[in-house]
């Protein structure tokens, strides 16, 4: 049986969750986990993750470093799209320093967003 490429979305953001389910189709599969579950073990456990999208809105600033570092560890080389729930030079530097190939803060255009999140599966998509 061939694993389905995931992508993985931490965030709470229903509008948010709305667009990526828009976007994620067959053969990708998309896999939402709320905030309450960010650094269960479960979260990490998943197959064929090749593309994690985190929104960092309700993620306690002391957890944003320990989640980064999960993430990085359990997803080496996945392609990490970045949601900061407001900017700040630093969480822009902390998103990046930790693997961000994206980083957008709120708010923001979802429609720009979708066009983004497509060309990443696209990519992935060829890198097979």
């Amino acid at each position: 049986m061939r694993l389905s490429p995931t992508v993985l979305l931490l965030s709470d953001d229903e509008g948010l969750a709305d667009l990526v389910r828009e976007v994620v189709k067959h053969p990708w599969k998309l896999v939402r986990q709320g905030t309450d579950k960010y650094m269960s073990h479960k979260v990490f456990a998943h197959p064929k993750v090749r593309l994690v999208i985190l929104d960092d809105q309700a993620v306690e600033e002391d957890d944003r470093d320990r989640l980064l570092a999960q993430i990085r560890k359990h997803f080496s080389g996945t392609s990490l799209l970045y949601i900061a729930g407001s900017h700040s030079d630093g969480i822009e530097k902390q998103a990046r320093t930790n693997g961000a190939h994206y980083y957008v803060s709120k708010p923001f255009s979802l429609e720009q967003f979708g066009r983004v999140l497509q060309s990443f599966l696209q990519v992935q998509q060829v890198k097979g």
